[in-house]
């Protein structure tokens, strides 16, 4: 007997292609999300990052469907930066989307400072990472796709940027816990999936703004190419693929070199010259960058980078090199080494804090003093009794015997004879019981306060 089932139409055929295409955006994201969460530390929470737009409002949507399968806690956080006239509004848009949901929502407000050295978009970018890495989320998850991957791709070519830059934007950013699980899927998937579940989003009138580069391409450059070459989008995320892969093996080259010129895994701020420039030219120039990045510096421009390459391998010994990196860093050269010098760390203030039994304590210049009870080595309690310690800075005049064998000397003494920079010198802390010196952090405890063998004592890290 004939079937009596009659075919498809080409209508409900559309309408099943198309409920399949966004069916497979969440199973893409629960595949991703499973993929991820075995390979790493297992995912306890995520935090979304909330623009209001299309993209973040459908991957708020899509995380939101995956919560109670894979049990995990679900954030969200938008940043308001007062640039549109609409801001306040976004923020009330973000709430009841949130509410909605019931899922908690952070709003952070920034301002972008007056002298904008990254340019508008690029100020606005880095304060809202800024916000964003300061989630305590075991994930951060951020809505970037496919064509914003392109985009990102174009923009770094027309800047000139390096195998680093091209290799645009990493689908999982191990260092800062960065997600992104849409960077595979396109524009018009991610806006098919927001109208089928009929989700509502905000439009930015700053997105027509060509005045802005990555508007630019989106709106003028891109449609031209995709009408000559029907595939750009798919062949630029493959080539950006490419490119972090030889980006990986850079920086696996990179921590090779590391191990033999890093003073230390504890002093990762120090680079020691000594053999640097056995380095080929441009095996020195990727030692440099990737040094630069594990200490959160911006990459500094080819003409920089050449610059401060050629002055750390040609200076002498006992010239005083000083390069400005940023508004907030520069680059010193002591001895055989390289530093990375934070300039508040330069600032001496006059201070005087009283340890209460802090485990850690913040110094006025970002350093920090740890504090350990131990057996035997250390500030002796007995010897210290009910009297308070003070850390302190140098003032001057200062004595101590950490020896009992050797004289007493001045600290400006020892430090002169120590391999301590100069600029280190200024800001050490010392460790006073009353008005007596008690300990120098990095040389020793004075005799008067020292830990007999069998005695618990205070070891002060620095």
């Amino acid at each position: 007997m004939a079937s009596t089932k009659k075919p498809l139409s080409n209508k409900v055929k559309a309408s099943t292609s198309k409920q399949t295409k966004q069916s497979s955006l969440l199973n893409e994201v629960d595949k991703a999300f499973v993929s991820l969460n075995q390979s790493h530390k297992k995912i306890k929470s995520m935090t979304v990052a909330l623009s209001g737009g299309v993209d973040s409002v459908v991957l708020l949507h899509l995380l939101h469907s995956l919560q109670k399968k894979h049990r995990f806690t679900l954030n969200a956080i938008h940043v308001h930066h007062g640039l549109s006239k609409h801001a306040d509004k976004w923020v009330r848009f973000c709430e009841k989307l949130c509410r909605d949901l019931s899922v908690p929502l952070d709003v952070h407000y920034v301002k972008l400072p007056q002298k904008k050295s990254l340019g508008v978009e690029g100020e606005a970018r880095r304060l809202r990472y800024e916000k964003l890495l300061q989630s305590k989320s075991d994930l951060i998850v951020l809505a970037h796709h496919e064509d914003d991957q392109a985009e990102t791709f174009l923009l770094q070519l027309i800047r000139g940027a390096g195998v680093k830059g091209l290799s645009s934007m990493a689908n999982f950013d191990d260092i800062r816990s960065l997600w992104r699980p849409l960077l595979n899927s396109s524009r018009i998937d991610i806006e098919s999936y927001a109208k089928q579940y009929k989700l509502k989003w905000i439009e930015d009138e700053s997105n027509q703004n060509i005045d802005f580069d990555r508007n630019f391409i989106r709106s003028k450059v891109l449609p031209i190419l995709k009408n000559r070459f029907n595939h750009i989008i798919k062949v630029i995320s493959r080539s950006s693929t490419h490119l972090a892969e030889a980006q990986n093996l850079l920086d696996d080259l990179a921590k090779i070199d590391l191990k033999k010129h890093l003073k230390s895994n504890k002093y990762k701020h120090i680079l020691q010259v000594k053999s640097l420039n056995k380095l080929s030219l441009s095996r020195a120039k990727n030692l440099l960058r990737y040094w630069l990045e594990i200490n959160d510096q911006l990459m500094p421009s080819k003409d920089l980078l050449d610059e401060l390459l050629r002055q750390v391998l040609h200076a002498k010994k006992d010239a005083e090199l000083k390069i400005e990196l940023s508004k907030n860093c520069e680059i010193r050269r002591y001895k055989d080494e390289i530093y990375l010098v934070k300039k508040n760390q330069q600032i001496q203030k006059n201070y005087e804090i009283v340890w209460q039994g802090e485990s850690e304590i913040l110094l006025p210049n970002g350093s920090k003093l740890k504090f350990k009870k131990v057996k035997g080595r250390g500030i002796s309690f007995e010897r210290i009794k009910d009297k308070q310690l003070i850390i302190s800075n140098r003032k001057g005049g200062e004595s101590f015997k950490p020896d009992s064998k050797r004289p007493t000397k001045k600290i400006k003494q020892m430090l002169q004879e120590s391999d301590l920079p100069p600029w280190e010198r200024d800001s050490l802390p010392l460790i006073f019981v009353g008005d007596e010196l008690a300990s120098a952090p990095t040389f020793g405890v004075d005799i008067k306060f020292q830990t007999m063998p069998k005695e618990v004592g205070l070891e002060v890290i620095l």
